[in-house]
C-alpha cells in the first residue's frame, strides 16, 4: 500500500467497532486507485475487518449495514467517522 502506487494512505486498525478492527483509507490525491480499493475491500471481507475510505471529499463505509448506518450518521452529524 505504497501511497505513490495505491493513491492512498492506510491507517490500519485505526479504531474498533463492536470488537472488529476498522481500517481507514485516505486518498493521497483525489481518490485511492480502483485496484488498491478493490484489493482492500477483498482483504477486509476475508479478514473480517471493516473499512472507511474517502474519495474526494466524501466518506464511505464498507462492512455490515449497521456499521454503514452508524458511520453515515456520524458524518451527517458533522462528526469525524472515527469518533467514539
Amino acid at each position: 500500500m505504497r501511497p505513490d502506487k495505491s493513491g492512498a494512505i492506510m491507517l490500519a486498525a485505526n479504531f474498533f467497532w463492536r470488537g472488529l478492527p476498522v481500517d481507514v483509507l485516505v486518498p493521497a490525491g483525489e481518490a485511492p486507485k480502483k485496484k488498491a480499493l478493490d484489493w482492500l475491500m477483498k482483504f477486509s471481507t476475508e479478514k473480517k475487518r471493516l473499512l472507511i475510505y474517502q474519495m474526494k471529499e466524501e466518506w464511505f463505509a464498507f462492512g455490515p449495514p449497521a456499521f454503514q448506518a452508524e458511520i453515515s450518521g456520524r458524518i451527517a452529524r458533522g462528526e469525524k467517522p472515527w469518533a467514539s
